[in-house]
């Protein structure tokens, strides 16, 4: 559980809301508050950065445009003046938002900055637009660019932060300068959701100074109140009206052609080769937009070609499920919609969907997201013959809420999955509820109701027999600049079940506690220190107790966003026959650890986050027959990335988990992953990416159950992206792993294969399970 720590200790926290005011050393008070509202003229021609030589606006463009300055920081010294002057200049077309930041700099050489692929720009210098066109200072849409022109853009809530799975067509430029540096965003309106008669829209503006950890906002955004929006100017749009809006409909169709040798294991009983040879396909995505604000997507055989691919993470000898992110644009685009305190939406359940329909927008106050997809997969994983093979999942999930002001809402939601006669339906009710600039609390209680398939089927999709039960969850936030907490407890009942959404486990009562507190000196050398601590507690509805994780840790904040810290502490946890082992009683295992965690950016070239620790594990997956144990476990996990030159960027991750029994010192398993990441940026659209990773467990058979496997992935991408939705891949996936040649054990007598062992044993040399060579075109048109 230590992996939860320092996520985002002594860290400029205002992206995700979570910061307040100082308790123990005063704000620095800026000598003139900016003013919280700013004109933004209709223009007569779109505007440039060659209309601002020597980062001034050319003679007599200065009187027609608006002007927004007086940058105030949010850290690392709330209410403290920018360090370095930063001025916004705003105008707008008939078609176009545009908005000019000069970010002035004593010293322009140290600007930090490189060429990346999109949205990838989060260590450089960067400057930031958050709008608001809606004003419910709960939901926004962020506009970012770095020195050197690259783009990002999220959608933003209050309670959530950034979702960079938000993607739209806009422009951007950039340019250093001997003053220091300037940037240009030209955002068309039919790429923002905005109320069609409104001409005031709420903004905030951001600069990001990464080598003083500071970052700068207008108007001042204080540490002293949650949130950022809620603390938003006001843009006055003259001549809005008329102006050629969110009205739009976009079509992304998209062609596959692929050469591609695989081994299906869909059916754990039948693995075969998939060959196929010189394959096209073909399917697409539409978008249209109604009444400014509601989205309605449809999509037909969407391609999820791996273009990205999972951040490793330790996943041998869990207790419990480990998350991964979803990145699929079809899923992410307006995820927030369907946020709710419990994850009742995981959508990386729907595996292979073949065609699906969403709603979402704003209504007034009312916020609606609706999804319906079908899943191909559930048919694929039974042999032919079944009453259920080729049969396809329905997913339905629903959504309102409705904003109540001032940062609260209330809100429904249902899931469902139906397959094959059998379901998983859940309904219930949540709120937020913003108490005070400080505090905020957050609540959900759900109802799920679930009937397995077909009887007659070997699919698995839904648990045997019928399960019914609730599931509740209280979560309080605290804010301040000095003084963080967050508290959630949850209740799971034992027949609470979740298809659609992610649940690490039923029949629990769990309580999560995690706190910080700062101290701010006045110089410069250290920025903060504090402490931190993290308790996690739990029992299952007969009261026994299931695990208990404490932890402390001390914590210093230097400049370049360095973060020092020692770890100490004590888990335990708590394993019985109510969890499946052949035990008489439950037994309690006590694990002290202790450790140490760096991370920073000392220079623009290079990043860093490091953890290393020493402390105890259960060993959940004991030989056959045997029980869990305790084991003396030792883990590192570095994350460093490399920008040598201003194109060229390389992110290494190696993870190492090494585990011996507490009690005889035995070897029980290691498992370590190495993993490098190069991408040469040839331009803002052209670039370069290869994946290799290799991951590799070492197994005692006399200690555990686990496999001895050792695995290799290959990916190599040339990819041209002028803008979101046109796009050109060129690509190949490679698997090795060290499969059985016969995927099975074969018996030397009759020469077939023993019934009674495993399907593709694991041998001593490599079986390449998968290769594909692709490309994939898709183009955006928009009406």
């Amino acid at each position: 559980m230590v992996g939860l720590l320092l996520a985002g200790a002594a860290q400029a926290q205002v992206n995700q809301g979570t910061t307040g005011k100082p308790t123990v050393s005063s704000e620095a008070k800026p000598k003139s508050q900016p003013l919280p509202d700013v004109k933004v003229p209709l223009l007569a021609a779109p505007i440039s950065l060659k209309d601002f030589p020597d980062m001034e606006p050319r003679a007599g463009l200065k009187e027609q445009l608006g002007y927004a300055t007086q940058f105030i920081q949010n850290t690392p010294v709330d209410g403290a003046p920018g360090t370095e002057r930063t001025e916004v200049y705003l105008g707008h077309t008939k078609t176009t938002l545009y908005i000019v930041f000069l970010c002035f700099d004593k010293h322009p050489e140290l600007i930090r900055t490189h060429l990346a692929r999109r949205e990838n720009i989060l260590n450089d210098d960067f400057v930031t637009v958050n709008l608001d066109p809606f004003q419910d200072r709960q939901r926004g849409v962020q506009f970012q660019v770095n020195p050197a022109g690259v783009q990002a853009d999220a959608a933003w809530t209050e309670t959530g932060g950034p979702d960079y799975s938000y993607d739209q067509v806009w422009d951007s430029d950039a340019k250093i300068t001997s003053k220091g540096w300037m940037a240009l965003l030209a955002i068309p309106f039919r790429s923002i959701r905005f109320p069609p008669k409104s001409t005031t829209w709420g903004a905030v503006f951001w600069r990001n100074f990464p080598r003083n950890s500071e970052n700068d906002f207008w108007p001042r955004v204080s540490a002293n109140v949650t949130g950022e929006l809620s603390q938003e100017g006001t843009l006055h749009l003259e001549g809005l009206t008329g102006t050629a809006g969110s009205h739009n409909i976009q079509i992304v169709p998209y062609v596959l052609g692929q050469n591609e040798h695989t081994l299906e294991t869909l059916d754990p009983t039948n693995p075969y080769w998939s060959t196929r040879n010189a394959e096209a396909t073909a399917g697409g995505e539409a978008k249209v937009v109604l009444k400014d604000s509601i989205v309605l997507d449809g999509t037909v055989n969407p391609d999820f070609s791996d273009v990205e691919s999972d951040q490793p993470q330790f996943t041998v000898n869990q207790r419990y499920p480990v998350y991964f992110p979803e990145l699929r644009p079809f899923f992410l685009e307006n995820e927030s919609y369907f946020a709710t305190p419990l994850t009742l939406l995981y959508t990386r359940n729907i595996i292979h969907p073949e065609l699906g329909g969403r709603i979402t927008g704003k209504v007034g106050r009312t916020n609606i997201g609706v999804l319906a997809i079908n899943d191909r997969e559930p048919g694929q994983t039974v042999p032919v013959g079944d009453p259920l093979y080729g049969k396809k999942a329905g997913f339905f999930v629903g959504r309102v809420s409705q904003d109540l002001g001032k940062g609260s809402n209330i809100g429904l939601m249902y899931t469902d999955e139906e397959f094959g006669g059998g379901w998983n339906r859940i309904g219930g009710a949540d709120f937020t509820w913003r108490m005070n600039s400080h505090w905020t609390t957050l609540g959900q209680m759900v109802e799920s109701s679930t009937m397995q398939s077909n009887p007659q089927s070997m699919a698995t999709v839904f648990p045997a027999g019928y399960h019914a039960g609730p599931a509740a969850d209280v979560q309080v936030t605290r804010s301040g600049h000095s003084f963080n907490l967050f508290d959630e407890y949850q209740d799971i009942s034992s027949g609470f079940t979740t298809q659609v959404g992610f649940l690490q486990t039923s029949n629990i009562r769990s309580d999560h506690l995690h706190a910080t507190y700062q101290w701010f000196p006045k110089h410069k050398k250290v920025q903060s220190y504090g402490l931190e601590t993290n308790q996690n507690i739990a029992f299952d509805h007969a009261h026994n107790r299931v695990y208990h994780y404490t932890t402390v840790d001390p914590f210093v904040l230097l400049p370049n966003n360095i973060v020092l810290a020692p770890l100490v502490g004590q888990n335990s946890d708590t394993v019985g026959p109510q969890d499946g082992y052949p035990m008489p009683s439950s037994v309690n295992f006590t694990e002290n650890f202790g450790g140490f965690v760096a991370r920073g950016q000392p220079f623009s070239q290079l990043s860093f986050n490091l953890q290393a620790l020493k402390s105890g594990n259960v060993n959940y997956n004991p030989p056959a027959g045997q029980v869990p144990f305790l084991m003396n476990q030792e883990t590192v996990q570095a994350l460093i990335t490399i920008s040598p030159v201003k194109h060229l960027t390389d992110d290494n991750t190696y993870l190492l988990d090494r585990d011996h029994n507490a009690h005889g010192g035995q070897l029980v398993y290691e498992t370590q992953t190495f993993r490098t990441k190069l991408n040469y940026q040839f331009t803002r659209a052209i670039s370069a990416r290869v994946i290799v990773e290799y991951d590799t467990t070492l197994a005692n058979s006399l200690e555990t159950s686990l496999a001895r496997t050792k695995q290799i992935q290959t990916q190599a991408l040339l990819t041209w992206l002028p803008h979101p939705g046109t796009v050109l891949y060129i690509g190949y996936n490679g698997d090795i792993q060290n499969y059985n040649h016969h995927f099975c054990t074969v018996l030397p007598a009759e020469g077939t294969c023993d019934p009674s062992q495993p399907i593709l044993p694991r041998g001593p040399g490599y079986l390449n399970d998968g290769r594909q060579f692709f490309i994939k075109a898709s183009y955006l048109l928009r009406f």
